[in-house]
């Protein structure tokens, strides 16, 4: 796939960190926990990890690296009395829960005591490809890699053990159930996983360019390849710019996501001569989809007939 480079050039800046002001919460004794989660498709797995112990919630919608992100105001009240928040270490997270709850430098002193911070990015595998492909920009927050570390599946595992340690904390009478769920968890995701490469093998090299942050971490199950185009990070660059990269990277598939504005999908449709698909980009997005596994099973069947269809066309 002819890739569009380009150098990454990082910028002499004072980085203000915007880590967990909160200090660790304090094991709970009795009752299930409140677990607050900033992604839907990492809360699936909380449950599969907790099982009836928990009560989740998400915290964000839509892309997490936008500018102004914020804490959904429904969950806020829920925030505050939160036992635990899962997050995947990145900064832009933190920064809108600790606004949303009142913690950052100089706020008064909250009533409630503090969750505790469940990192589940620790012994993750990153793609390091900051937030820009495109315009050699690399925002300080994106520099250990692409924050969308759970949409390559092999990533499952380590954030289900991740999970259950930190609950262990919370509940050590119960650490042992959680790391039992967490073994469960792999074994049935390495299954799953094993399932879609070889439902996808016979598309081996078809170049996908998606219009949604993340999917390049999907290319390290091999196979398929992955090309996105980035400018400020959680700002889509104009339909021309995106086409013109379409047309440079040879791609056969164009994949967009349910909240791509709709003038990207007419302009792929109508002028990049390559089948367009709409594939969600977190469970949140598909009906009835509670799992993990779910949304690489939507992605699989989405490419699948997408291929059958061109092949189809051909004939």
């Amino acid at each position: 796939m002819n890739r569009v480079r380009a150098w990454m050039t990082l910028p002499i800046v004072a980085v203000l960190a915007a880590a967990p002001a909160w200090a660790a919460g304090q094991p709970a004794t009795r009752g299930r926990l409140l677990v607050a989660v900033t992604e839907p498709d990492i809360e699936a797995i909380v449950v599969a990890v907790g099982g009836d112990t928990v009560d989740t919630f998400s915290l964000f919608k839509g892309c997490i690296v936008r500018k102004g992100l914020q804490v959904e105001g429904t969950v806020r009240d829920r925030l505050a009395k939160a036992d635990a928040v899962v997050w995947t270490g990145f900064f832009n997270e933190s920064a809108a829960i600790n606004d949303a709850a009142g913690r950052r430098p100089g706020s008064p002193k909250p009533s409630a005591p503090p969750p505790a911070w469940i990192d589940v990015s620790k012994g993750a595998a990153r793609v390091n490809v900051p937030g820009s492909t495109c315009f050699g920009y690399v925002d300080a927050g994106l520099m250990a890699g692409d924050p969308f570390f759970w949409l390559n599946p092999q990533n499952g595992p380590v954030i289900a053990r991740n999970i259950a340690n930190g609950l262990g904390t919370l509940h050590p009478d119960k650490r042992a159930v959680y790391l039992a769920n967490a073994e469960a968890f792999r074994r049935t995701l390495e299954k799953d996983i094993a399932r879609w490469k070889l439902a996808l093998k016979p598309l081996a090299g078809i170049r996908i360019f998606s219009a949604q942050c993340g999917w390049q971490n999907f290319s390290r199950l091999g196979g398929l390849r992955f090309g996105v185009c980035k400018g400020e990070p959680g700002t889509l660059p104009t339909p021309q710019i995106l086409l013109s990269h379409v047309r440079d990277m040879k791609v056969d598939i164009v994949m967009v996501d349910p909240n791509t504005p709709h003038e990207y999908g007419d302009a792929f449709r109508e002028l990049s001569g390559v089948p367009v698909i709409e594939v969600a980009s977190s469970i949140e997005h598909i009906a009835g989809a509670k799992t993990y596994s779910a949304l690489f099973d939507n992605l699989t069947q989405a490419l699948v007939k997408s291929a059958g269809d061109r092949k189809q066309a051909r004939n």
